[in-house]
């Protein structure tokens, strides 16, 4: 295949008297992250790119892959800082063989690719397991918030965003009949032709983003998929019903009709008149059948109803006009902030097995999808062993996780972290039927000598990616940001892989004496016996939990 891209050959990177390669020490961050690309599959990305050799010259992907994670890996994430940094940094010099890649290639590049972006996070999730850097003894899961590219003035309510569309409705006819005129047009002609032009881009802009924020408050608005199925359930119950008693009152009175013909007929042999009296009224005019055929049409609506729901949203609900998609939720350190709950699952020494957003600012939905996101990178990555034990704090805790995940070997808190990790005997007796079986594994020693590592493999996570990248986040919408946080974690993920020394030998053949684990723990992830879930015991190693009464 002929691909048309730009030499960025070793050539570049002599000087008069110097080569720039000699300037860095071997164990720089550029050379390994050169060395991590090369171990990379970038045969996605190679499929966005002509192999005719025909269109403009464009820059090999694997140059800019690696110039992005170079520089992430610093902290950098502006693109107009990364394209600064072409002149000034040397390991970039090196990368790009002494190209200066301007602001607005990277930016393209980035959301060219931003699927395959994604897909990055997999591949270096592999190389983390092929290093032995991946313990799947225990894995938690945590959330916190993250700063949306949008301030909190910008949230309106749906009597709002509808003026701000009707308003731009107007004025673009305004506009486009100013246009049309030929007076105005030539009077305008020099001085307000570009403006108008540029004014409609502007309206288009703005009202888009107020329909994607109207949008979203009907989106949220409606019940959750768990009410959805109980009120469709409840309302089909109620069609059979009326079904069956439509049918029962039909067969009645065609049975009638049928007795009262076979009188008439038997009568009118015996020759007599009108010995039955009057006759019966006919099935469609029966008033039992009419009123039966209204309860039936009544619970039908009723199902269309459950099936397509259409709620109002309240007045309280707002929608932010810069970044829809954005929500409007509390704060780690108090007050609230314009931003996305951002989920991560992480196993020993921060690994990121899965990092996901979640649109609600409860946490309390999105246990389900980041363990089943986990499991399904773990097993892409060739990570075939299971995860001895799943952590989450009392945010998770509900009786339709605990259900949807019994075959799971699950820990989740149902008090606060301070009594579950120190109290001697974790209050359960108040707990509701769906949480018992949760807290009599949680009172037990080996329960809490496992959740005792949640804090530890979780927090940590947030706090490496944080003091890194910050609490903000660049781009806007759902699919842009969740392309950004899935560089975050690969980037987070690359980072564990550079700062391997040399010397270090997978997890399964060393003991650090930072991270030790009891000896008893460390007997009991040996050999991880099965998870039987349900009401069964659950078991953890060679230790039981005892049943719920």
């Amino acid at each position: 295949m002929a691909y048309n891209f730009i030499s960025c050959s070793a050539d570049g990177l002599s000087l008069p008297g110097h080569d720039l390669r000699g300037w860095l020490p071997s164990q720089h961050l550029c050379w390994q992250v050169l060395k991590i690309v090369g171990e990379l599959d970038l045969s996605e990305f190679l499929r966005g790119y002509r192999t005719d050799g025909q269109g403009a010259a464009a820059y090999p992907p694997q140059v800019l892959l690696s110039l992005v994670l170079y520089c992430y890996c610093k902290g950098v994430r502006s693109s107009r800082r990364i394209e600064g940094a072409c002149l000034g940094d040397v390991g970039c010099r090196i990368i790009t063989s002494n190209q200066h890649i301007d602001h607005a290639t990277i930016a393209r590049f980035l959301r060219r690719h931003r699927d395959r972006m994604k897909a990055l996070f997999v591949q270096v999730l592999a190389l983390c397991a092929q290093r032995g850097l991946v313990d799947l003894s225990a894995v938690a899961v945590d959330g916190s918030p993250m700063q949306a590219a949008a301030a909190r003035s910008t949230n309106r309510s749906l009597h709002a965003l509808e003026t701000v569309i009707a308003d731009g409705e107007v004025e673009i006819d305004q506009l486009m009949s100013d246009m049309d005129n030929p007076a105005a047009a030539e009077e305008g002609k020099q001085t307000a032709a570009g403006s108008r032009l540029r004014r409609l881009s502007r309206l288009g802009d703005r009202m888009a983003r107020a329909r994607a924020a109207r949008d979203k408050l009907y989106e949220r608005a409606l019940p959750s998929a768990g009410e959805i199925r109980i009120k469709v359930e409840a309302a089909e119950r109620m069609v059979a019903r009326a079904a069956q008693r439509l049918a029962e009152v039909t067969a009645a009175q065609q049975q009638r009709l049928a007795d009262y013909a076979r009188r008439s007929l038997q009568d009118q042999a015996e020759g007599r008149r009108r010995a039955n009296g009057r006759p019966p009224v006919a099935v469609e005019a029966k008033t039992k059948v009419v009123r039966q055929h209204a309860r039936l049409a009544r619970a039908q609506a009723a199902l269309h109803r459950a099936l397509n729901p259409r709620p109002i949203p309240s007045a309280a609900a707002r929608a932010s006009l810069t970044d829809p998609t954005s929500r409007l939720m509390l704060g780690k350190h108090g007050g609230y902030v314009q931003g996305y709950n951002v989920q991560i699952a992480c196993s020993r020494n921060q690994v990121l097995l899965a990092i996901e957003l979640h649109d609600n600012p409860s946490d309390t939905t999105a246990l389900i999808p980041v363990i089943r996101r986990a499991r399904h990178n773990c097993a892409t990555a060739g990570l075939t062993s299971d995860v001895a034990a799943w952590l989450a704090d009392s945010g998770y805790a509900s009786t339709a996780n605990f259900t949807a995940l019994a075959d799971l070997p699950l820990l989740v808190s149902l008090t606060k972290e301070y009594d579950q990790t120190r109290a001697t005997t974790p209050p359960s007796h108040n707990a509701p039927a769906g949480h018992r079986d949760m807290a009599t594994r949680l009172a037990s020693p080996e329960g809490k000598q496992l959740y005792a590592r949640r804090g530890a493999l979780v927090e940590p996570g947030f706090a490496q990616l944080f003091q890194w990248f910050g609490r903000h986040l660049h781009h806007r919408g759902t699919n842009d940001v969740d392309a950004e946080i899935k560089l975050l974690g690969v980037v987070h993920n690359l980072n564990k892989i550079f700062r391997q020394t040399p010397d270090e030998r997978p997890l399964d053949s060393r003991r650090s004496k930072a991270v030790r684990q009891p000896r008893q723990f460390r007997a009991q992830v040996a050999k991880p016996a099965p998870y039987t879930g349900g009401g069964q015991a659950a078991r953890f190693g060679s230790r039981s939990f005892p049943r719920a009464a």
